[in-house]
């Protein structure tokens, strides 16, 4: 069958502009690569040749039908700042705003000007073990790798990459990080300690009920039922950088997961603290001359949202007084989860109040053991076996 006149002016067309090519990359891709004229090419990676030859087919008619776009290949500062815009409305803000400050600060000065296409495992691996003598713990090193990876996975499917570069790349193991468990004497200084302070309310719930810092901070008083001993946790607070001013702001959402979205019982100690702490806030509400009506349950002297520095240097004041080792704010959460185990609460009871997604995590990441228990756990066997031996 002859063929027709388009077809032939076509064929000339791609004659005097060049038919493209196909070849193996020293890593093992196939590259589709056609000319656009006044030296500039286009390229795209492909993990077999039949798939490249299908790409090169595809550019040389977009090419020739001025659908092609010809501009220079997109740099991984140029892609990351994308797929960052990309998400920003698809994520948690304070997700959105922790991705921001690891790509900009760890990832894009150092690989930020290479190539899209040209990105290496080798490139990687060498930041990477970078990170790890500085040293940078093992954990932050897998987070940003995560956070990267989830990047370049997207890259491959909107084919601007054959494949994620980063996929192969060998982390450090993972380390459980090391939480100081309180025994019962240490339990009892500790909040014997807390009593006079302002957020003793605070510091009581976080240690008893295992609520995160950020829900106390969005507590409102409405959330709290008296009459019924009852709390509901439906937001959380954050103070976050925002990325587009540089500026710390706080920032209220919803709990994390749907499990943080919860109901806790409260225990009559602790409905009695709080009845305590809302009858000291109504009086510094009364001679504030200018009050916030936020309705928080826990706030500035004005009625504001605390900044979490300041509990964070009170909480440290607090172990010193009680001659404690130091710990994280979050710390008392684990040891809330241990406090719950020992008093034999049902684990999906322990799950629930904890606001956790699964058995594994309230029993195995926050199940924790005081050197007390052991010797207790050796002794049990002493008492049972003992005789026979």
């Amino acid at each position: 069958m002859p063929r027709s006149k388009k077809e032939d002016d076509g064929k000339s067309k791609r004659r005097a502009r060049g038919e493209g090519t196909v070849v193996q990359h020293a890593d093992g891709r196939w590259v589709a690569r056609i000319p656009l004229g006044k030296g500039k090419r286009k390229e795209e990676y492909y993990k077999t040749k039949q798939e490249a030859e299908r790409a090169k087919r595809r550019m040389l008619n977009e090419r020739d039908a001025g659908k092609l776009v010809t501009e220079r290949e997109q740099t991984l500062k140029e892609y990351l700042e994308y797929w960052l815009n990309a998400h920003r409305t698809t994520i948690r803000k304070t997700t959105y705003a922790m991705y921001h400050m690891y790509l900009r600060s760890r990832v894009i000065p150092v690989l930020g000007h290479v190539g899209l296409q040209k990105l290496k495992l080798e490139m990687f691996q060498s930041l990477y073990q970078q990170w790890e003598e500085e040293p940078l713990s093992p954990n932050t090193i897998r987070l940003i790798h995560r956070i990267v990876s989830e990047a370049l996975d997207d890259a491959v499917k909107w084919k601007r990459l054959a494949y994620n570069p980063v996929q192969n790349v060998k982390l450090p193991k993972p380390r459980k990080t090391k939480v100081y468990v309180l025994h019962d004497e240490e339990i009892e200084r500790l909040l014997q300690c807390a009593q006079n302070m302002k957020l003793y309310a605070l510091f009581r719930m976080a240690l008893l009920l295992g609520m995160r810092r950020g829900e106390l901070f969005g507590l409102k008083w409405s959330d709290i039922d008296f009459d019924k001993a009852m709390l509901s946790i439906q937001r959380t607070l954050s103070y976050v950088c925002d990325p587009a001013t540089g500026h710390y702001v706080f920032h209220v959402g919803p709990p994390k997961t749907e499990a943080g979205e919860r109901t806790i019982h409260l225990p009559s100690d602790i409905v009695n603290v709080l009845r305590e702490h809302q009858e000291k806030q109504n009086q510094i509400r009364a001679s504030a001359p200018h009050w916030k009506n936020l309705d928080l349950v826990f706030c500035t002297r004005t009625g504001g949202y605390i900044v979490p520095n300041y509990v964070c240097s009170l909480f440290n004041r607090l172990l010193e007084v009680a001659g404690l080792e130091h710990m994280k704010f979050h710390a008392l959460r684990h040891n809330a989860s241990r406090i719950l185990r020992k008093l034999k609460i049902d684990p999906v009871v322990r799950m629930e109040m904890l606001g956790h997604t699964s058995l594994e995590m309230t029993d195995i990441t926050y199940g924790h053991a005081t050197q007390e228990q052991h010797k207790e756990a050796a002794e049990d066997i002493d008492r049972l076996f003992g005789e026979n031996l």
